[in-house]
């Protein structure tokens, strides 16, 4: 687990991976989901690949609205897991895009991490079918928020004075394997 790099251009899924987002997304309802993406980054694609998915129980005291991962899970992964690329959470009343409480959150685990990934349930396409809206951002961790601002995309999402994290989105990519 390395900070993340802002050569970063996009996340690729694997779609088994995404499927079972999707179906814990769904398990969860109507409170937030959340867990850690393993897998790894490749400088020569400028890419990080998810191979993995781990649930982790939302712990927060208002989980219909926010996520905070159980401690206990979160420490136990950070120790043992070598593969941890990013986090993934999801809104289920509102678009896959980072909240205030979202980039509030960033500093806590933002240098342990590549990727940031938000999904939203979306209308059923078919019978049976759960669709998720999933957006990804690459993390960039800078020393100063002046910094931060002249390098981010006008589309970027960061906190005025944040604690040198912000987002950027990048293009999630499934693969099918």
């Amino acid at each position: 687990m390395n900070p993340s790099d802002t050569a970063l251009e996009q996340l690729l899924l694997h779609a088994a991976v995404q499927q079972h987002i999707s179906d814990y997304t769904y398990h969860c309802l109507p409170e937030e989901a959340c867990g850690v993406l393993l897998g790894r980054s490749s400088v020569t694609s400028r890419s990080v690949t998810v191979t993995q998915f781990i649930p982790v129980k939302n712990t927060a005291e208002f989980p219909l609205h926010s996520f905070h991962l159980d401690p206990v899970q979160w420490t136990r992964l950070v120790l043992t897991e070598k593969e941890i690329v990013g986090l993934f959470h999801s809104h289920p009343h509102t678009s896959p895009e980072p909240s205030d409480e979202d980039l509030l959150q960033l500093p806590s685990f933002g240098g342990l991490l590549q990727v940031y990934a938000i999904g939203s349930p979306a209308a059923p396409y078919a019978p049976g079918m759960k669709p998720l809206q999933l957006h990804a951002y690459k993390i960039i961790q800078g020393t100063e928020t002046s910094e931060l601002s002249s390098e981010l995309p006008s589309n970027s999402w960061g906190r005025p004075a944040s604690e040198c994290y912000s987002l950027a989105p990048i293009p999630c990519k499934i693969q099918i394997e």
